[in-house]
């Protein structure tokens, strides 16, 4: 609610200028006064209403300073630091997609790439292999009570 009031604070100081002062208000203040006003509706619905959402872009915004993983440098590709530091990604990838995206426990659909935590189907002590159809992809809530 701050955030409005603070919009129509705005709105309100500059409606004052171009009423007070029109000579120094031009055409294109009003276009910018626009644009401003929209994208700040727009950027407080959506750290309001939509947390999660953001919360992911800043994420994607911090890890990509961070390291670019997928850019090329001196030596090439940056694959193999990917996988270095990313060891089962694709295994991941490929249970997940087999599994339809679904957790092999409970069945909820897993969401982030950091949910997916790799398990057997029949654990190694109880007889199982290891091998790509004996594992799985869980959630992260399955994961911590298994």
């Amino acid at each position: 609610m701050k955030g409005l009031l603070c919009l129509g604070l705005i709105c309100g100081l500059y409606y004052a200028i171009w009423k007070y002062y029109p000579h120094k208000v031009e055409t294109k203040h009003h276009v910018y006064m626009g644009i401003f006003g929209v994208v700040y509706v727009v950027l407080y619905y959506l750290l309001v209403f939509e947390p999660g959402f953001m919360h992911r872009v800043f994420q994607n915004i911090h890890d990509s300073s961070q390291q670019p993983l997928y850019t090329q440098n001196s030596q090439g590709s940056n694959a193999t630091l990917h996988q270095s530091q990313h060891p089962h990604a694709d295994i991941k990838e490929t249970l997940s997609l087999r599994q339809g995206t679904r957790c092999v426990r409970c069945q909820n659909y897993i969401l982030g790439e950091r949910d997916r935590n790799l398990t057997y189907l029949t654990p190694l002590q109880h007889g199982g292999r290891h091998e790509l159809l004996n594992l799985g992809v869980q959630c992260g809530s399955c994961a911590m009570f298994s």
